[in-house]
């Protein structure tokens, strides 16, 4: 009956893994509750959203003044609007150069792509020009479009979209171009996270085969651990299937997680009917399981526990890690107990691996001194590598070195100034006063100044380029008058600069009341920590140096959000790995019921987290959502075997605390041995990924369980015997 049961639901989980699908939303690490949130929210009703473009770089080479490269691209950008989804494109074609005439102000064409002479003239104006320029490369050698898209809902909308505007490229016989935006990298992180999940998954199935194979010599005995590991796997799968939970960048880390949690739970309980020698089958079934299932199910209980700490966190992908993670390891407990004494058989050997446990425990605790020494030189070198911890993130430098993601972000930030959205709210301290008084001008000059000299962007709008557009044009079109003027001449260019809102000039910088207006312009990739420096200065700089009672400024925007999210969540995940401390210490003081057994259970898997970050710190990894999550996993992962060790150690009748050690070490030895390194031996299959998250998840995993592993062999059998 049983079996029907198994092989059934298995094959209904499975058939609901087509409703699993990939996505990578830079706006769902953003914390719901955050005040930043709530006010980005506000500027997005105002304005759109800042992350819904992309930036589009075609070149030709020695330049994109010749005529035939421009009608060309003039032809296709004439097609643009058919693509649906667009919603605006920016660049030299919808510019015109606007002159003052008897009868108003006429727009003239920037650009005349089929008359050499006239655009030599066009090339000269357009490169000197203030505003012009920021749609042409500093070279000379790329047209710059930036082209604005709805805010899509769903991946498959944003794919479509994607390919579309690719084919409109193709069919135009337009192929050197440079394509970056929130959508191309998203897309590169999607398809990264597909091939991890697909590759290692079948990895870790087959390193899990190999090893147990040669651990055991026995097929039927590797059997029993891989069926119930994938068991768990399918069932938690199909049941995020049901529930249509979008795979992120994090839930790459579950399929091992659940893979490695059952197999521990199952070579447990192999390991335990292997040792039992009652002649009986049925009772040597009854012994093992009842030998083995509280430990099992404390373990399952506190990992489970660690993970659903996460929950604490207001970040959606970290909040179903948390969840799927631990209800992953419940299931994997219900399906070893509920199945996996179905699969055992009579006729599994006894136990053939002989490890020289007595051997093992003499020598360690004769050796006490020198292993208490050298663990407190490397606790105390740990927690200097600890301290050169620094929170940074670069979004690009997760991917391979040769992606060519990477390198066209990499190439407009060298060639435009900058890919990355960067936006600041400016707004009236006086509500009834308008965006264009000319005292709030004044002080908005300020801000200009100092983003352009001292804040390092190379392009940004506001509202005081239309300002100086339209002085530009009272005074005759010459660039030298591209700047604010004197409040006298400001005045008399109310009527300009009346026609130019009339126009949409200035559509996405001020909004419909001229109330509320923002700098937006584009970054370079400078990393989390180096641009939330520089955007700490420009608040001082603001309080210090800018009237506060005319105007009021605050950065927002997405990248913005994405910076601070990095560091708060880095934070974040620390308190929730404290949180999952204490509710790990509540369950083992009720098991325990000892203080001295729920510090003996503590402190050896802490150690192993403070080695790590030492290394990370020496290393220079830099401490981010995709590192800091490490620890949380590493605990809830790691005091398994902590547990393990100290139950069996729990159930010795032994007086003497050294024949207890051994007979622990007889008892539980072996499994804690075989389970680490599966575990190790998985995570270790990350480090050959090109994708630094990957990489990153991989290498401190494997490190965290190996440290964890020798601990619990070496430095726990010590602290047990004082």
């Amino acid at each position: 009956m049983l079996y029907a049961v198994w092989l059934i639901s298995i094959a209904f989980f499975v058939s609901q893994f087509p409703k699993l699908s990939v996505a990578f939303e830079f706006e769902k690490f953003f914390a719901d509750d955050n005040e930043d949130k709530v006010f980005f929210e506000y500027h997005v009703n105002k304005f759109g959203y800042d992350n819904d473009y992309l930036l589009l770089a075609i070149e030709n080479g020695p330049s994109v003044f010749e005529s035939k490269f421009l009608q060309k691209v003039q032809a296709w950008q004439s097609e643009l609007d058919s693509i649906k989804g667009i919603t605006e494109t920016q660049s030299i074609f919808q510019l015109k150069h606007l002159i003052k005439s008897p009868y108003g102000i006429t727009a003239v064409p920037l650009v005349h792509s089929e008359d050499a002479k006239r655009l030599k003239r066009d090339s000269a104006r357009i490169m000197s020009h203030p505003l012009y320029s920021n749609f042409v490369s500093n070279d000379a050698r790329a047209l710059i479009f930036q082209i604005n898209h709805e805010h899509f809902k769903t991946p498959n909308n944003e794919l479509v979209f994607f390919e579309t505007l690719k084919t409109s490229l193709a069919q135009s016989n337009i192929e050197n171009y440079r394509m970056v935006g929130k959508l191309v990298a998203q897309q590169s992180f999607i398809d990264h996270i597909r091939s991890d999940f697909t590759i290692f998954l079948g990895l870790g199935i087959a390193v899990t085969i190999i090893l147990l194979l040669l651990i055991y010599r026995s097929f039927n005995i590797m059997l029993l651990p891989l069926l119930m590991s994938v068991s768990s796997l399918v069932y938690l799968l199909g049941f995020m299937a049901m529930l249509r939970i979008e795979l992120s960048i994090l839930s790459v880390l579950i399929p091992p997680i659940i893979l490695f949690v059952s197999t521990s739970d199952a070579i447990h309980l192999v390991n335990a009917y292997r040792q039992n020698e009652e002649s009986d089958f049925i009772k040597r079934l009854k012994s093992s399981i009842k030998k083995v299932f509280s430990p099992t199910l404390l373990t399952s209980i506190t990992t489970a526990l660690g993970f659903f700490s996460l929950l604490i966190l207001p970040t959606q992908p970290i909040q179903e890690l948390g969840v799927f993670a631990g209800i992953g390891v419940l299931i994997a407990f219900g399906v070893n107990f509920l199945f996996g004494p179905l699969l055992i058989r009579r006729n599994y050997k006894g136990k053939s691996i002989r490890l020289p446990y007595k051997k093992w425990a003499v020598k360690l605790i004769r050796a006490r001194k020198t292993v208490i020494t050298v663990y407190a030189v490397l606790i105390s070198i740990s927690v200097y590598g600890f301290f050169q911890l620094k929170t940074d993130a670069y979004l690009l430098k997760d991917l391979p070195e040769d992606s060519q993601v990477r390198n066209d972000f990499q190439y407009l930030d060298s060639a435009f100034g900058g890919s990355k959205p960067w936006e600041m709210a400016i707004v009236p301290a006086d509500e009834h006063t308008s965006v264009f008084n000319y005292a709030f001008l004044k002080e908005a000059i300020k801000i200009d100044h100092y983003l352009r000299d001292s804040f390092g962007i190379e392009k940004v709008l506001s509202p005081l380029d239309l300002v100086k557009y339209a002085n530009q044009i009272d005074k005759g079109g010459a660039n030298q008058f591209y700047k604010v003027p004197q409040k006298e001449a400001f005045e008399k260019q109310k009527g300009i600069r009346r026609q130019l809102l009339s126009r949409g000039v200035a559509e996405g910088l001020v909004d419909s009341s001229r109330q509320y207006a923002r700098f937006a312009g584009f970054i370079p990739e400078w990393g989390s920590n180096d641009t939330q420096k520089r955007n700490h200065a420009l608040k001082a700089f603001i309080h210090k140096e800018v009237d506060e009672n005319i105007l009021s400024a605050r950065i927002t925007g997405t990248t913005y959000l994405i910076d601070k999210s990095n560091e708060n969540l880095s934070i974040e995940l620390m308190k929730g790995l404290i949180v999952a401390v204490l509710m790990i210490a509540m369950v083992l003081a009720v098991y325990f019921k000892s203080f001295k057994m729920l510090l003996i259970s503590l402190i050896p898997n802490f150690i192993p987290l403070l080695f790590t970050a030492g290394i990370m710190g020496f290393m220079g990894v830099p401490l981010k959502l995709t590192t800091a999550i490490i620890f949380v996993v590493a605990f809830g992962i790691a005091v398994d075997d902590t547990i393990h060790f100290l139950g069996a150690y729990k159930k010795q009748k032994a007086k003497s605390p050294i024949w207890r050690i051994i007979k622990t070490f007889k008892s539980a030895g072996l499994a804690i041995l075989i389970t680490s390194v599966l575990i190790i031996g998985g995570f270790v299959l990350f480090t050959l990924s090109s994708f630094a998250t990957t990489f990153y998840l991989g290498l401190f995993l494997s490190l965290a369980m190996l440290f964890a592993l020798l601990t619990d062999l070496i430095l726990l059998p010590l602290l047990l015997r004082k």
